[in-house]
């Protein structure tokens, strides 16, 4: 198959087919060019027909090397992941040799061991118990005062 199985597909499906390369979900497509999620999908379908693919994603990659692999930035931005920072000395837990149950600053990730979260768990446990048996004992004094 030559290049005129590109002049087959319609701007809008075009425009369908380079935001789906961008990795728009259909119904951001939808709501950006002021149709249906259906409409969407119709455009896709016949675009990957025309195109002769099985896959949205083949026939977005075959316009987009068709294109010269060029979308205007201002229209169709990149997908950026912003990699790690390490964090330095300023940011880091205080709590030296006792981690806390949850993430903080500097620990994004609760990486307790199983004997940790036990603890933890025991701990909050005998904290519980401690505060209703109080709660229950102030409430008998204070139903003997009266």
């Amino acid at each position: 198959m030559g290049d005129n199985r590109f002049d087959l597909l319609t701007d809008g499906q075009k425009e369908c087919l380079r935001l789906f390369h961008a990795r728009w979900e259909v119904k951001d497509i939808a709501r950006h060019i002021g149709r249906s999620p259906v409409t969407v999908n119709q455009r896709l379908a016949l675009a990957r027909q025309h195109l002769g693919v099985g896959r949205s994603a083949e026939a977005a990659r075959l316009l987009f090397e068709h294109e010269g692999g060029i979308y205007d930035s201002a229209i169709y931005e990149p997908l950026i992941v912003a990699e790690p920072q390490p964090a330095d000395a300023s940011t880091l837990d205080r709590t030296v040799g006792f981690p806390l149950p949850f993430p903080t600053q500097g620990r994004p990730i609760n990486d307790l061991t199983l004997a940790g979260k036990l603890i933890y768990s025991l701990v909050l446990s005998a904290l519980i118990a401690l505060v209703f048996g109080g709660s229950i004992a102030a409430l008998s004094g204070l139903s003997e005062l009266f």
